[in-house]
């Protein structure tokens, strides 16, 4: 067992004794933290559902993010915050994760690769992570899902 799959076994076991929910909004994962806690048995009684929002017009469009918004960029805290609480609030869950950000190999908006936002929503607080990888697409992205999982176990 990896140690993704390990985090996201302890996340749904957590959640299952809750009584809690989650829900996913991704961007740079492309949806890796919604399948890392969906191959773990028993995640259907704790995970409503996620969208990837890879591009722009997806946020708009299914998150129904505010054009105020995007003037931070889509590589944002804000932005991160906002995917987070828009999946929240479509699902009705009691927890959501959302991330977003430039994996590489190019910059983005004036960017650097690597720069990250995770963001959680919990039934009454936001926690935003910044991140700042170094590796390439595949590894960075591997390391959002990670931290993205380690800091819902964090504040739940």
């Amino acid at each position: 067992m990896s140690f993704l799959n390990s985090i996201a076994f302890d996340i749904v076991k957590n959640f299952t004794e809750k009584q809690k929910t989650l829900s996913t909004a991704e961007s740079c994962t492309g949806g890796l933290v919604a399948s890392s806690i969906t191959d773990i048995p028993g995640a259907s009684k704790v995970f409503l559902g996620g969208v990837v929002v890879y591009a722009t017009e997806m946020k708009k469009q299914i998150l129904k993010i505010p054009d105020e918004v995007f003037h931070y960029g889509v590589i944002s805290g804000e932005m991160a915050e906002a995917m987070a609480k828009a999946i929240k609030s479509i699902t009705g869950s009691d927890y959501s994760i959302a991330t977003t950000g430039n994996l590489g190999p190019d910059t983005m908006e004036g960017k650097p690769k690597g720069l990250i936002y995770v963001a959680v929503v919990t039934p009454s607080h936001v926690y935003v992570k910044e991140l700042k990888l170094q590796g390439d697409r595949l590894s960075n992205k591997k390391e959002v899902a990670l931290e993205a999982l380690k800091l819902i176990v964090k504040v739940l």
